[in-house]
């Protein structure tokens, strides 16, 4: 399978006790190494920050953006569905 990196963008949190983070997980462009994907970071970090600060409705402030494999990614929304999944189903 080829290697795939996404652009996550952290955001901080005003409740310091909570585990989940929010993020915004940019799906496109996706990158075939690390050093590409950082690069583009290092290149339009502010118009990414803009895109995820309105996926947020300007209701979150970033932290970061970081450089993550596919793996990384999709074991996020595994985390996020098993998760809401259980709080569906009270387990």
């Amino acid at each position: 399978m080829k290697e795939l990196f996404f652009a996550v963008v952290t955001f901080i949190q005003a409740d310091t006790s909570a585990i989940d983070r929010p993020l915004y997980i940019l799906a496109k462009p996706n990158f075939g190494s690390y050093e590409e994907c950082f690069s583009y970071v290092q290149l339009k970090n502010l118009d990414i920050y803009k895109v995820a600060i309105e996926s947020y409705n300007y209701k979150l402030k970033p932290e970061s953006i970081y450089c993550l494999q596919r793996e990384a990614v999709e074991d996020i929304f595994k985390y996020n569905y098993e998760t809401e999944s259980d709080e569906k189903t009270g387990v």
